[in-house]
C-alpha cells in the first residue's frame, strides 16, 4: 500500500515532470478508481507472532492540473487506499489518504518559484525501528503535514541550481511522540534526452520530538530533557527515458544520511540506500518493478557485544492491462526482507493481489 503512494505521488524537486501546455486544457482532470482481493502474510511485520489474511481493497484517486501560456501551473493530487483484512486478530485495517497542492510560477527569464503542501493520514502497520528503539513495528494512526517552497535557478544548457526548504509537522495518535521537523537543502540538476534528469543534492533536517526525552549511553531516558535529531544527508536521483514515447523509463536513487541525537549519541545511527525502478508502457500494458535496499549501522548500541545493524530489501511488481480506453486489470506483488543481529528485527513478509479499475 505505501508502494502504490510512492508511485502515485508526484516527486518534489524534479524538473520536467509537467506536461507542455499544448497537451493539457484549461483544467486538466483524471480519476481512477480500483478495487480487487488479495493476500498479506505477516502483516504485523513480527518475528514472534504472525498474522495472515486475505483483504478487499479500494483505492480511489484524483488529479487537476492548470497550465498557463507563461508556463505557471497549479495542480492538486487526492489518493485514498483502503484494505480491510478478513481473518486478523490484531489489525482489522489499513488505510491512508493523501492530499497534495503543487504551485510554480516563473520569475524573470532564468528563475522559478514553487513548492507543495501535502496532508497525510495513515492507519498502518510501521516500521519505526530507524528512530525508535523501544518501539518496532506498530499499528500507527497519524497525520503529516509537509510546506516544501523551493527557488530555481536556471544556468543554461540544462543545468540548474535549486534551493529547497521543508517544514514538516507530526502528530500521532497513543504513545508515540509528536514532532516538528524543518529542513533545508540544495540541489544541482541537469536535464536532457528525452524529459530525462538527475540531480545531487545535500539536505540538513532537525526532527524536534515534542515528549521524548535524551538517553545516557545505556538508552535510559534523562529526565527533563527534550530529545532533538540532527539528520545530514547527501544523495543522487537520476530518471532516465530511452526513447521519445516514453515506454521506457528508469529511476534510481542512492543516498546516505548521517542521525545524530543532541544527547549521549545512543541513538545515532548511519544509512545507506539505494532504489531503483523499471517501467515500461505501451497502449495496452504497463509494467513496474521496483527494488529497494537499506542499511543502517548504530555506533553506540550493541547486541551480544556486536554493534547493532540492520539490513531491509523490498520488492515490488505491478502489472496493469487497458481494457478499451477507461478499463483496467491489474496485479501485483511484494515481497519485504528485515535481516538483523537482533532476532527480534528479523522478519518477512509479502502480499500479491488481482483486481480492476476504471478511469474518468
Amino acid at each position: 500500500m505505501c508502494f502504490a503512494l510512492l508511485a502515485a505521488l508526484p516527486s518534489y524537486g524534479e524538473t520536467n515532470a509537467v506536461p507542455s501546455p499544448q497537451s493539457l486544457e484549461p483544467w486538466d482532470a483524471l480519476m481512477r478508481v480500483t478495487t480487487g482481493f488479495g493476500y498479506r502474510e505477516n502483516i504485523l511485520r513480527s518475528s514472534i507472532v504472525q498474522e495472515d489474511s486475505a483483504f478487499f481493497n479500494t483505492s480511489a484517486d484524483v488529479s487537476l492540473m492548470r497550465f498557463t501560456e507563461s508556463g505557471a501551473y497549479m495542480s492538486f493530487f487526492i489518493l485514498l487506499d483502503d484494505s480491510q483484512y478478513f481473518s486478523s486478530p490484531s489489525v482489522d485495517y489499513e488505510r491512508f489518504i493523501s492530499a497534495t497542492l503543487q504551485a510554480a510560477t516563473p520569475i524573470g527569464k532564468d528563475d522559478e518559484l514553487g513548492g507543495q503542501f501535502n496532508c497525510f493520514y495513515q492507519h498502518q502497520v510501521v516500521d519505526l525501528s530507524e528512530t525508535e528503539s523501544s518501539i518496532a513495528r506498530s499499528l500507527v494512526d497519524g497525520y503529516t503535514f509537509t510546506l516544501q517552497p523551493y527557488w530555481k535557478h536556471t544556468l543554461g544548457d540544462g543545468w540548474a541550481v535549486q534551493i529547497d526548504a521543508e517544514l514538516l509537522r507530526q502528530i500521532y495518535s497513543g504513545a508515540l511522540s509528536d514532532y516538528w521537523a524543518p529542513a533545508a537543502g540544495l540541489r544541482l540538476l541537469h536535464s536532457y534526452g528525452h524529459r530525462s534528469e538527475v540531480s545531487l543534492y545535500g539536505q540538513t533536517k532537525y526532527l524536534m520530538y515534542d515528549s521524548r526525552s535524551k538517553s545516557d549511553h545505556d538508552g535510559k531516558a534523562i529526565a527533563g530533557t527534550s530529545l532533538i535529531y540532527k539528520q545530514n544527508e547527501i544523495g543522487l536521483q537520476w530518471r532516465h527515458t530511452f526513447d521519445k514515447e516514453q515506454q521506457w523509463r528508469t529511476r534510481t536513487k542512492l543516498n546516505y544520511k548521517l542521525s545524530q541525537d543532541n544527547g549521549s549519541g545512543y541513538f545515532d545511527y548511519h544509512r545507506v540506500q539505494g532504489s531503483q525502478q523499471l517501467r515500461w508502457k505501451n497502449p495496452l500494458w504497463e509494467i513496474k518493478v521496483n527494488a529497494s535496499l537499506n542499511w543502517y549501522t548504530y555506533p553506540e548500541q550493541e547486541i551480544d557485544d556486536e554493534r547493532y545493524a540492520r539490513y531491509s530489501c523490498v520488492l515490488d511488481v505491478r502489472i496493469e492491462r487497458r481494457l478499451g480506453k477507461r478499463w483496467i486489470l491489474y496485479s501485483f506483488a511484494d515481497r519485504e526482507w528485515s535481516m538483523s543481529n537482533d532476532e527480534l528485527d528479523q522478519y518477512r513478509n509479502w502480499s500479491a493481489g488481482v483486481g480492476v479499475g476504471v478511469e474518468f
